[in-house]
């Protein structure tokens, strides 16, 4: 009898173990921010080639809608109360508009190009009413630190390109010569990769060329991004899902040489740190600027299915053009929307992804620059919620951070339709 006793017991022991419900998450990680509901805004901090902070006079600064104003606004982020602070300047009125921002400390002027978007939420390529709808924009503001404002400047913005397309990204060269780079999605996927550059001044631009390489042929799901690096140059990374090797590659462009002069290399495929289903249409990009040595790092996505591939991965171009490669995430850790960053003064690269897939957790992991390894798993979350179940698309600055500016992460849910961030103190 004492025996039967102790088995029910047991038995019910075990019963309510099963059956107790999961619980909620204890706390928020992050900081919850404004809504930028209605208006038909559904991504504010996509994409993933984008930055929408920068930092400027010792504050972090931000593109944001404003549902108030029904408009992406220039926002201040207080140090102190970790709000953002809405200011009076309007960037772009459009809600399928999505800004990429570069703060050029040389000029003393914050450069925006923003544009309407061909959502990547097709199987196939997207109608033509999409791709040819909208256009890219150009727009210059200019800072007064007494009064810690931002005043668009007389003549922007400046048409860039007619027609949508899936991101746009800018970069400034060494001789002031402002560049961008851009997928043109067609409805025949007969799909490009183009670049554009100021001529005579910030608003004089010439004609959108294709990059000179058959590589520039891609998927209607690919993008590119641009950066200035090794203080004379500019690249155009961009992934190419069209061939069978799905691979990764960066065309080179020596400042002040013809349009049509590149050096294209893969980044990433064709046996290069990968043999196959090697690109995905998710990267980020970032130049080490501090130390001569001219690297680039990228965050990329592979097309990788298999438990214990790579999934998401981050790339070190180094001085002499070799490419390694390091796995942040394998294909169980379910990542997306990888992203990079550079703290120069500890001389360490932070690395950023959501999980799931369908967005969720913020993540990150650290490693040195000098010998970036990652350890297994998802990594420890930076922004996280118990009733916004789906933050994705996490977005930073172009800028390397240092103690002194600190490290602050962007994001947005679709539950609530908020922002969400997260200031991590580098000191």
């Amino acid at each position: 009898m004492r025996l039967l006793r102790l088995f029910i017991a047991l038995l019910l022991a075990v019963t309510v173990t099963v059956t107790l419900p999961v619980p909620a998450q204890a706390a928020d990680v992050g900081v919850p921010g404004p809504s930028y509901a209605g208006d038909g805004v559904r991504t504010p901090t996509a994409d993933k080639a984008q930055s929408k902070l920068w930092i400027q006079d010792g504050t972090w600064w931000g593109l944001l809608w404003s549902a108030s104003a029904n408009a992406t606004k220039i926002h201040r982020l207080d140090a102190a109360t970790q709000v953002w602070q809405e200011t009076e300047t309007v960037v772009d009125k459009r809600p399928n508009a999505r800004g990429d921002a570069l703060w050029d400390e040389r000029g003393g002027k914050l450069y925006v190009v923003s544009g309407t978007t061909v959502l990547s939420e097709w199987g196939s390529p997207p109608p033509q009413e999409a791709v040819t709808s909208g256009s890219a924009e150009l727009h210059r503001f200019s800072y007064n630190a007494s009064t810690k404002t931002y005043t668009r400047d007389a003549g922007f913005p400046v048409t860039l390109h007619s027609g949508s397309s899936e991101s746009i990204t800018v970069a400034k060269d060494s001789l002031g010569k402002l560049w961008v780079t851009y997928t043109v999605v067609s409805a025949d996927n007969s799909n490009r990769v183009y670049v554009n550059h100021s001529t005579t001044s910030d608003a004089a631009w010439g004609t959108p060329f294709v990059l000179p390489t058959p590589n520039a042929q891609t998927s209607h799901d690919d993008i590119s991004a641009v950066t200035s690096f090794q203080g004379n140059k500019i690249a155009v990374m961009w992934s190419n899902q069209r061939s069978e090797q799905k691979r990764f590659y960066l065309a080179i462009h020596q400042d002040g040489q013809p349009d049509k002069s590149w050096q294209t290399e893969v980044a990433y495929g064709a046996g290069n740190n990968c043999t196959g289903g090697c690109a995905n249409d998710h990267l980020n990009l970032r130049q080490l600027t501090t130390d001569g040595s001219g690297r680039l790092y990228a965050a990329i996505k592979t097309s990788a299915q298999q438990p214990g591939q790579t999934l998401v991965a981050l790339l070190v171009r180094d001085s002499n053009g070799r490419w390694t490669s390091a796995p942040f995430g394998a294909v169980e850790d379910a990542h997306t929307r990888p992203m990079v960053m550079i703290d120069q003064e500890r001389r360490q690269v932070w690395m950023f992804a959501v999980a799931p897939e369908g967005g969720g957790t913020v993540f990150y992991k650290k490693a040195p620059l000098d010998n970036v390894s990652f350890p297994p798993g998802p990594g420890t979350p930076i922004i996280s919620s118990s009733t916004d179940l789906d933050i994705n698309d996490p977005t930073t600055t172009k800028q390397n951070v240092t103690g002194q500016t600190g490290l602050v992460v962007l994001a947005a849910s679709r539950t609530n339709a908020r922002y969400w961030h997260a200031a991590i103190d580098l000191r």
